[in-house]
């Protein structure tokens, strides 16, 4: 895929001004109404468009910035596959103005002439919100109402969703006139667990046991999301050690599953008694 910044011909610390003004210039010069049947056209008018839609927004160039075309993807923008798309999710008359161009229903009959003349309805602005959701509800999944404007609106939450991810909700944005709405951008922040965290799609935890449960072996109670466990500790576990409950972790879309990663703090007595030193004392002439 070619360089979002190259294909709008602008820099990387561009204004949102400058982006708007390199794709208007570009909008004109291949839209499907200026070159009809035009396929190579049509393909630099999506090229264009794809370009813009992730420029223009701050989060998605924030992730483009990051890791390029990895990090849009990964918040759920594949680009644009039809003309259709675009006209649906770009407001063309905002980007044209109706300043030197006319609006962009009358556009291309004032510029390009009347038998290109077209009559489009126009999508509406995105709502944007953050909503913050408990740690537990990011792995497992979960529905959150929000209200927008006096209209509830549920939000279904899917499991493994990350912090700071954005969730789209078709329709529930502005409307203007006839056209479809926007869309109810809402980006997550998820709630830190006070003794879980996440690594990819595994969860990560501790469990404490004795300096004899660990020379032994023997089970440590281990806290999970859906519940206490019993975890089997091998004879000779050392501090630090990581023991793995399979398919304990977060599930992706794609159905892998990871797991629950348990690191074991060996609890080391700060007082004993007499006997207790004296057995210690023998024990480590054995060693």
């Amino acid at each position: 895929m070619r360089d979002y910044y190259e294909i709008l011909g602008v820099n990387r610390d561009a204004s949102s001004e400058e982006i708007k003004k390199a794709y208007r210039r570009l909008a004109v010069k291949y839209h499907p109404d200026k070159n009809p049947d035009d396929k190579a056209a049509e393909e630099r008018f999506k090229e264009a468009s794809n370009a813009y839609s992730v420029l223009s927004d701050p989060d998605k160039r924030r992730a483009y910035d990051t890791r390029g075309h990895a990090g849009v993807h990964g918040m759920g923008f594949e680009g644009f596959t039809n003309v259709n798309d675009i006209f649906t999710h770009i407001n063309l008359n905002d980007i044209l103005g109706r300043a030197g161009y006319g609006g962009f229903g009358d556009a291309f009959g004032d510029v390009f002439g009347p038998q290109h003349r077209t009559t489009r309805t126009y999508r509406g602005r995105d709502h944007r919100i953050n909503l913050t959701i408990p740690f537990e509800d990011s792995v497992l999944g979960a529905k959150k109402e929000v209200t927008i404007q006096g209209r509830n609106i549920t939000i279904k939450i899917p499991p493994g969703i990350k912090d700071g991810q954005t969730l789209r909700v078709r329709g529930q944005g502005e409307s203007i006139g006839a056209g479809p709405s926007g869309d109810l951008m809402v980006k997550i922040s998820v709630q830190p667990h006070p003794t879980i965290s996440r690594d990819g799609l595994d969860l990560v935890t501790e469990a404490k046991v004795s300096m004899t449960t660990a020379a032994l072996g023997g089970t440590a109670r281990v806290q999970t999301l859906s519940g206490n466990v019993d975890l089997k500790i091998p004879s000779g576990a050392q501090p630090g050690q990581q023991l793995r409950i399979r398919g304990q972790g977060i599930v992706d879309p794609a159905g892998r599953n990871g797991d629950l990663r348990v690191r074991l703090v060996v609890e080391i007595p700060k007082s004993l008694t007499r006997k207790q030193r004296d057995l210690l004392k023998q024990l480590a002439k054995t060693l």
